[in-house]
């Protein structure tokens, strides 16, 4: 128990009345002055007993919700104050939030004399991952008129627990649909032509006379087939941008963390099926990690260790592996859509003095297009497909995993994987859905969120290409609801 400023007063000048009375000789100061410290004594002795019977019927209830939050994203704590029966005393309660917790509002909470409740709530933020536990509330009890007051400490509070900001609500799909299928799954155990023998089946007409099972055929005294496991192993190269424009976003919530989980989903199935994968990161400099398509368990790992590693690299780190993007490689072609900038050069040059309407038409558009060529050939992600997935042979799937700063080169690189036997599967991260504050104008956004549609359904219109949106799916939800309110979109919410 402790005295208040009032009963500090009071009991100065008791003192000060006894203290006269011993310097002036005057006994009957002392009356007075022992009468103030007798009714002080007698005060705090019922502030005392009062206060030991409110708390032994005091609770306090701290709760927080949620329990458990992603860094700097709010949380209520609610406090709570009861008494089983009133009090002359008042109380006021106090949280005592973690240390690494920002709070706003009021953390403290009143039960006035006479009542039995009484609630207050507050929000808190915790910048820091991990799990904070609160301190001992604290209750203060006030006597009646103020002049005695105690404190003590409850038992540990209520815990918080903050995760890391990771990517949340990972949409994939298609304007605005997301799709149902699961990465990197296919087909297995089907019988056609293959290594493993599977079973033998009677001959069909129109079946190859090489399939024919001639030591079955001997002692069956019929024709017969034997079936083999079909291969369905699928080689699958991810080509991953990690460049400085993958940047964009919130720490943990950046486009890179996006195309990160599209790529640990592809790892994920690729281990599931023992299929080969592979994995190529690209920076801004070039080719950052390379991981040729295997099947071992050292290659899966290696995979993952370079995905759960990878951050935006910038326009001033070097080359990466070393390799130079802008000049051709040791088994490259150096040629974007058939011809490479050599072949420019040579066609402007023979069309210079050519001065028949045949080459005034055509020599400008030579001259025109050998920038266009050599800025896609220097292109880190292109210059990086083009020489190593120019060494996989077979048919492979490669998984491109950007966004929609570099329209041009990403339409060159998909055609380049897609050649031959090859597929492609580009997955893109809209920039509109990334910006901070970039949902704050709805119809703008709407039309930036168009111009990413109809990049990608070029893409998509590609042979044997596919492509597919990356974004946040409360951002892209919210940009879609808004448009279909303002009754101008269709279900896909793309409609001009």
């Amino acid at each position: 128990m402790y005295p208040t400023r009032r009963a500090t007063t009071v009991g100065g000048a008791a003192v000060a009345l006894a203290g006269l009375a011993l310097l002036l000789a005057r006994p009957l100061l002392l009356y007075p002055a022992a009468g103030l410290l007798a009714w002080l004594i007698v005060a705090s002795a019922t502030v005392l007993q009062e206060t030991r019977a409110v708390e032994r019927t005091v609770s306090v209830d701290e709760q927080v919700d949620p329990a458990t939050v992603v860094t700097d994203e709010p949380a209520t704590v609610t406090l709570r104050a009861r008494l089983v029966e009133p009090s002359r005393l008042s109380l006021r309660v106090g949280s005592t939030p973690p240390v690494a917790a920002r709070a706003e509002g009021s953390r403290t909470v009143s039960v006035p004399a006479g009542e039995t409740a009484a609630t207050t709530a507050f929000t808190l933020r915790v910048g820091v991952a991990g799990r904070h536990g609160f301190g001992r509330p604290t209750v203060e009890a006030t006597g009646p008129r103020g002049w005695f007051g105690t404190a003590r400490s409850l038992e540990p509070g209520a815990t918080l627990t903050a995760d890391p900001r990771t990517p949340r609500n990972v949409h994939v799909g298609t304007g605005g649909e997301e799709v149902a299928t699961a990465f990197g799954e296919h087909e297995a155990g089907r019988l056609g032509s293959g290594l493993d023998p599977a079973e033998l089946r009677e001959y069909h007409p129109g079946d190859a006379a090489d399939r024919i099972d001639w030591k079955a055929t001997a002692r069956l005294s019929a024709p017969y087939v034997r079936e083999f496991e079909a291969e369905t192993d699928r080689r699958t190269a991810l080509v991953v941008d990690h460049r400085s424009t993958m940047a964009t976003g919130r720490e943990g919530e950046r486009k890179l963390d996006f195309a990160r989980e599209v790529a640990l989903a592809f790892l994920a199935s690729a281990r599931a099926l023992n299929d080969p994968l592979g994995c190529y990161a690209v920076g801004d400099g070039g080719a950052t990690a390379v991981h040729p398509p295997d099947t071992t368990a050292r290659t899966y790992n290696a995979v993952r260790g370079t995905l759960e590693g990878l951050e935006p690299t910038s326009p001033e780190d070097g080359n990466g592996d070393g390799e130079r993007a802008d000049t051709e490689s040791p088994g490259g072609s150096g040629r974007v859509g058939g011809r490479s900038p050599a072949d420019a050069r040579r066609a402007a040059a023979a069309l210079a003095d050519d001065d028949s309407a045949f080459g005034r038409r055509l020599g400008p558009l030579f001259e025109a297009g050998d920038p266009y060529v050599d800025r896609v050939v220097g292109d880190p992600v292109f210059a990086t497909a083009r020489t190593r997935l120019a060494r996989l042979r077979g048919t492979t799937w490669t998984v491109l995993l950007t966004d929609d700063t570099h329209p041009t080169e990403t339409r060159q690189t998909a055609r380049l994987a897609s050649r031959g036997s090859g597929r492609c599967l580009v997955f893109l991260c809209p920039t509109v859905l990334f910006e901070p504050g970039g949902l704050a104008d709805l119809e703008g956004a709407y039309g930036r969120y168009l111009e990413f549609e109809e990049f990608r359904r070029g893409l998509d219109a590609l042979d044997r290409v596919r492509a597919f949106e990356v974004a946040p799916g409360d951002r892209i939800g919210a940009l879609l609801a808004d448009r279909r309110r303002r009754g101008t979109g269709t279900r896909a919410g793309v409609s001009r």
